[in-house]
């Protein structure tokens, strides 16, 4: 399409015959990006195969999961998930704020970039 585009900008006319190549040129380029982007689904559904088998069989001293075990564990994590969502719902907030509290660990994270920051000659820069 670019390139047709750019011949039409050109300010000639194209012949049919270099119309026409052009023409083939764009569906061969279309014919191989969808022969390629074919290729790539296959090679990712045959990879998606190969890794779920390899999950379900596990290492030699595991025993192996059930067919079902993504849908298990799928479950665990969002019960996991649901619980932290409810004990951060439960937390104590001052009043007035509508913030939910930072954790210690934030808390820590925030302390340890403020302490680099300033410690830090060529940040700390007065103008």
């Amino acid at each position: 399409m670019r390139i047709k585009m750019k011949l039409a900008n050109l300010g000639h006319a194209q012949t049919t015959e270099s119309r026409l190549k052009i023409g083939a040129e764009v569906k061969m380029g279309w014919v191989r990006r969808l022969r390629k982007k074919m290729l790539q689904e296959a090679c990712c559904f045959e990879w998606q195969n190969l890794i779920v088998e390899a999950s379900r069989k596990g290492y030699a001293e595991l025993e192996e999961l059930q067919r079902n075990s993504y849908g298990i564990l799928d479950k665990q994590l969002k019960q996991e998930w649901s619980e932290c969502v409810e004990q951060r719902k439960q937390m104590v907030r001052p009043p007035g704020s509508k913030r939910r509290p930072k954790s210690p660990e934030q808390r820590r994270k925030i302390a340890e970039a403020n302490a680099a920051k300033w410690a830090d000659p060529v940040s700390i820069c007065i103008y």
